[in-house]
């Protein structure tokens, strides 16, 4: 066979059975695991109409008061939540098809690509007369804990699963930094207050984590500003961003590293799906 024709077949999309409909199919190269068919269901968001919770739609909820001073810069999630995206999130956690994580990381990947490119057109716009480029990039990537229970019943933590795959394909630091003290039941059946009331204290940073526990805290972001009090960005991941307030407790714990490695902490929220 030539090194053409090995090329070829290389690059082909393989017929296997579809992670989804488990039918036998043509898998494509983008999204691997997934058959063509099940991958145009993905109901992708291109062009968020909300630039703090990136909702495809209009959203009421960043124009809340207590919404403006949350302690994450922005949340881009991948995809709408509708019911294709609700069967295959529920089939990932609760039907032991852990193999999703993999097309579930490239679809993180996208929409964190694409929100580094709005950063670097916003920082462009903001300060044109001092910067010709700009790049803007996360530090550490890092996710949402799940409770001891609800790790006994899943066996894995689905947010850290995709965030620990998604770390290896940006090739950066993936890192354990927040526990759960308590046990919060489902929070999609809860109303926003008693979302907020449950979440009261429910999170906390990791004891004993301190820059010498962690080898590349010193490395971290040094190349943008090195000898400078750069910031630290760290990726909060999740699976789905309802109204915020999961995402908004988490960063204001991790803003709590600012007091550990005296350092400005920026969070931004990646989420696979956004109700």
């Amino acid at each position: 066979m030539s090194i053409g024709n090995v090329l070829r077949t290389l690059l082909m999309p393989t017929r296997e059975n579809c992670l989804v409909c488990g039918q036998s199919a043509k898998l494509g190269l983008m999204l691997p695991l997934l058959c063509e068919r099940c991958a145009s269901r993905i109901p992708w968001i291109v062009k968020p109409r909300c630039v703090v919770c990136g909702r495809a739609q209009g959203c009421p909820d960043c124009q809340r008061p207590e919404a403006k001073a949350r302690a994450f810069a922005l949340n881009r999630s991948a995809v709408q939540y509708d019911a294709t995206m609700r069967e295959w999130i529920s089939a990932y956690k609760y039907g032991g098809v852990e193999r999703l994580a993999e097309p579930f990381s490239i679809m993180l990947e996208q929409a964190y690509r694409r929100m580094c490119r709005e950063e670097v057109g916003r920082a462009e716009a903001a300060h044109r007369a001092r910067f010709k480029s700009h790049v803007f990039k996360a530090d550490l990537i890092t996710w949402v804990p799940v409770s001891e229970k609800r790790l006994q019943e899943r066996g894995f933590n689905q947010a850290e699963l995709m965030a620990r795959k998604l770390a290896k394909r940006l090739k950066l630091p993936a890192r354990d930094l927040l526990i759960r003290n308590v046990h919060t039941g489902k929070q999609s059946f809860k109303s926003r207050a008693e979302r907020l009331r449950n979440l009261d204290d429910a999170f906390s940073l990791l004891p004993n984590l301190d820059p010498g526990g962690f080898q590349k805290w010193e490395a971290i972001g040094s190349p943008k500003r090195p000898g400078g009090s750069f910031p630290i960005v760290v990726l909060l991941v999740d699976d789905i961003y309802t109204t915020g307030t999961t995402a908004a407790v988490c960063a204001s714990v991790l803003k709590g590293l600012e007091n550990v490695l005296d350092r400005p902490v920026l969070v931004y929220s990646l989420t696979l799906a956004r109700s």
